[in-house]
């Protein structure tokens, strides 16, 4: 078994790396069965993989499978290395960030601080998990609008992650990115640039087109244009992020839908109405298919949806 185990596991590392995720679930829903069948259902190694399969869970947009898989992982860690090591920690971190992607803000925060601690206690403070999780945690207070806290979380992983694996690293990137966005939130649009062209430069050489976090970059740097009126610019760069998201993740994913939403917005600005409801109305069906009609995120398609289209948003409707 253990040969058919490393044989499938070396698969996965291929389809992950060529961002084939769909292709990945079989494989993977495969590997935590045998690995619950060899090492049994209470072992680390099970909870390893069931990590795995939450995180793809979380990143096909399937919210309520990844929680079960976080659930159950942290339940059998708990029970076998304790809840003073880094796994446990991680496990933590990952369930956070489930709870942070479907606006579950305080739950977010209380799991990303203890996955902290941990990391602190047993890692130390200049340790790459601990600066990530550093990162994290600003992610959240951006999108509660706790913008001072932020940045300084912000800035110290980048400091943290420039020492650790350098300035020229995809992670010293992404920590340049998300400093980037919550300055264009606060309004400093000329540091967002400058954060998010270096950013850019960086993944260019270090990344392939399709990878998710050059695919980040591009939206920040969408983002920015936007907020600077330069609209061709921005829809250019959005369509070229809807192309990499139906060609990575296909067109039933939250990053299509967002993608969606964002070109709504560039073609409302330029008085594109017909193109901005056809975005919107796109958007708002496959977040109805995907998390329902009173998810959170479901509800602010549709009031964005209904702002443009006049309807009262609780009768807006969509074709499917």
């Amino acid at each position: 078994m253990s040969r058919v185990l490393g044989e499938l596991e070396k698969r996965l590392a291929t389809l992950r790396q060529q961002g084939r995720d769909r292709e990945s679930e079989p494989l993977l829903r495969q590997v935590v069965r045998l690995t619950c069948r060899q090492y049994g259902a209470n072992h680390a190694m099970h909870a390893a993989r069931l990590n795995d399969l939450g995180g793809l869970y979380r990143t096909t947009g399937r919210y309520a499978e990844s929680e079960a898989c976080f659930v159950q992982a942290r339940g059998i860690l708990l029970t076998t290395v304790g809840e003073n090591d880094p796994d446990y920690a991680t496990c933590l971190n990952n369930l956070a960030g489930l709870y942070r992607l479907t606006g579950e803000h305080a739950r977010s925060e209380g799991l990303f601080l203890a996955a902290d601690a941990i990391y602190a206690r047993t890692l130390g403070e200049r340790h790459f998990f601990y600066a990530s999780n550093l990162n994290n945690v600003a992610l959240l207070y951006q999108d509660m609008g706790r913008y001072e806290e932020a940045i300084r979380l912000q800035k110290r992983a980048i400091d943290l992650v420039g020492s650790i694996s350098g300035d020229d690293a995809p992670s010293y990137a992404t920590s340049l990115c998300n400093l980037a966005a919550t300055c264009m939130t606060t309004g400093d649009l000329e540091t967002a640039e400058a954060l998010i062209g270096r950013a850019i430069t960086i993944l260019r050489a270090a990344t392939t087109p399709d990878d998710v976090r050059h695919l980040s970059t591009l939206n920040a740097m969408a983002s920015l244009r936007c907020r600077q009126e330069r609209h061709a610019e921005a829809l250019a760069l959005y369509e070229q992020v809807l192309g990499i998201c139906s060609g990575r993740w296909g067109t039933e994913h939250p990053a299509y839908a967002s993608t969606l939403i964002s070109l709504g917005v560039v073609h409302a600005a330029t008085g594109k109405r017909e193109e901005a409801l056809r975005c919107y109305g796109e958007a708002l069906a496959i977040r109805r298919r995907i998390l329902g009609d009173d998810h959170p995120v479901t509800r602010d398609a549709q009031a964005a949806f209904a702002a443009i289209s006049g309807q009262p948003a609780d009768r807006t409707s969509v074709e499917p």
